[in-house]
């Protein structure tokens, strides 16, 4: 398949199922839930960063941070200094669905103190899911903007109908 039907078909992916599927949890208000996701979808991000397959084992803090850096940038960058919110958000969502002890997790309604995402609360870090949300759909539009003028080679992911 050339370039341009594997770059549409990322777009596809990236719209409907990363952006899409969260912006639904993002409206039906199950940030919880949410967090799980996203955490996820960094990493999956960060996959189409690197030239090894989608499927590559052992990738998953490697294409974590690659995204981070190179996708989300700022303040995400440095938090995640020695892997920090891998392993508390990803790692700790994904595997126990028990964020690590150093986040707060919030969405709009529960933040009645206001506090700012990406702020620090104490020994915690506060994390709103609406924000967090608006975050990683900026870093799908960076990656296909990064795809669409050639700077990265997309891949074949196995998604959609292959005519």
């Amino acid at each position: 398949m050339e370039n341009k039907g594997l770059i549409e078909k990322t777009e596809t992916f990236l719209k409907e199922v990363i952006m899409g599927e969260l912006g639904k949890l993002q409206h039906a208000g199950l940030s919880y839930m949410q967090f799980v996701l996203m955490g996820q979808a960094i990493e999956v991000l960060g996959g189409f960063l690197d030239q090894k397959p989608m499927k590559a084992k052992g990738q998953g803090a490697k294409r974590f941070a690659a995204c981070v850096k190179y996708l989300l940038g700022g303040r995400y960058r440095l938090l995640n200094e020695n892997d920090f919110l891998y392993h508390t958000l990803r790692n700790q969502m994904t595997h126990t669905f028990i964020p690590g002890n150093q986040l707060l997790l919030l969405n709009g309604e529960e933040n009645t103190a206001g506090y700012q995402h990406l702020e620090r609360k104490g020994n915690q870090l506060v994390m709103i899911s609406g924000v967090f949300y608006e975050d990683l759909c900026q870093a799908c539009e960076r990656l296909l903007v990064l795809l669409k003028e050639g700077r990265l080679k997309p891949k074949n992911i196995a998604f959609g109908d292959d005519e």
